[in-house]
């Protein structure tokens, strides 16, 4: 349940930057926007919950192969949900 938390809260702020930064009056303040946007995403989105994932894995001193591949889903996620905001920038930007 936290990592779902954890994702959508990522999403929202993510997003917000996203929409922040498609209202920038000038394009270097956008291209500068898009890059803290890229890396909030990259820390909310992928660093955060695998972080997460690898403190319960560790848990009980050593991690299974089935929780690799939670591990693995985990990033899977993270990486479509940021290049799904990434999209919906461009969109928004165009």
């Amino acid at each position: 349940m936290k990592n779902i938390n954890e994702i959508v809260l990522g999403l929202i702020g993510t997003s917000t930057s996203a929409v922040g930064t498609a209202l920038q009056p000038s394009e270097v303040l956008q291209i500068i926007s898009m890059i803290i946007t890229i890396l909030g995403g990259i820390i909310s989105l992928i660093v955060l919950p695998l972080l997460s994932w690898y403190k319960n894995a560790k848990k009980d001193g050593k991690i299974t192969a089935e929780e690799i591949e939670e591990g693995a889903k985990t990033l899977q996620e993270g990486l479509e949900h940021l290049n799904q905001n990434l999209n919906d920038n461009k969109k928004k930007g165009d």
